[in-house]
């Protein structure tokens, strides 16, 4: 796969979502690949927690890396009924359907610390060449890595939608790798 070349964005925000989200049926990413990249890559993380996600539709589904208890332990983030903050639970929790079409742990579920998490696997629309990851536009995920501490590894999980430039806010906080059908390489 060849990366495009760093540009400066000229879209906005919405506008690169609008993009994105019309692009993400065209794109032909092979799923299957990006989790062997995964699974490649995780025995080589430090040990401790993997955050995963379940995955919304056309997102790559990691269920199968999941699966793989040798890669793990691993937990999944629960999106509140209310509020404004993602909370984290091991994967294996009993779980329910979130009204958006994915399963997430119960509420009532033991959290894990955000402290003790080494990985997480970030789902976006798009990510550019410095690690800029374009999300759904709630603001999950920004807050989520806001709270994690500054050495964990952030993975960025492509459909294959990887772009020169995105616009970059204030409260970005950008990936360190980013993870597609070319298997997990690292940013910086």
């Amino acid at each position: 796969m060849s990366l495009p070349p760093p540009v400066a964005p000229s879209l906005t925000k919405d506008e690169w979502r609008k993009r994105a989200q019309r692009n993400r049926a065209g794109l032909r990413i092979d799923h299957a690949r990006v989790c062997q990249g995964l699974r490649n890559f995780l025995p080589k993380a430090p040990n401790g927690w993997v955050l995963a996600y379940s995955a919304l539709p056309g997102e790559p589904d990691l269920s199968s890396v999941l699966a793989d208890t040798d890669l793990g332990p691993f937990a999944l983030t629960r999106t509140p009924d209310q509020g404004r903050d993602l909370t984290v639970h091991p994967a294996n929790a009993a779980q329910e359907r979130h009204r958006f079409g994915f399963d997430q742990p119960v509420a009532s579920a033991p959290q894990v610390a955000l402290e003790d998490i080494v990985v997480v696997l970030v789902p976006g629309l798009a990510f550019d060449l410095a690690g800029t990851r374009l999300g759904h536009g709630a603001g999950y995920y920004d807050r989520l890595l806001a709270r994690l501490g500054p050495d964990v590894l952030r993975v960025g999980v492509s459909d294959g939608y990887i772009v020169g430039r995105l616009p970059v806010e204030d409260h970005d906080i950008p990936m360190t790798h980013l993870a597609g059908d070319m298997g997990v390489v690292a940013l910086r």
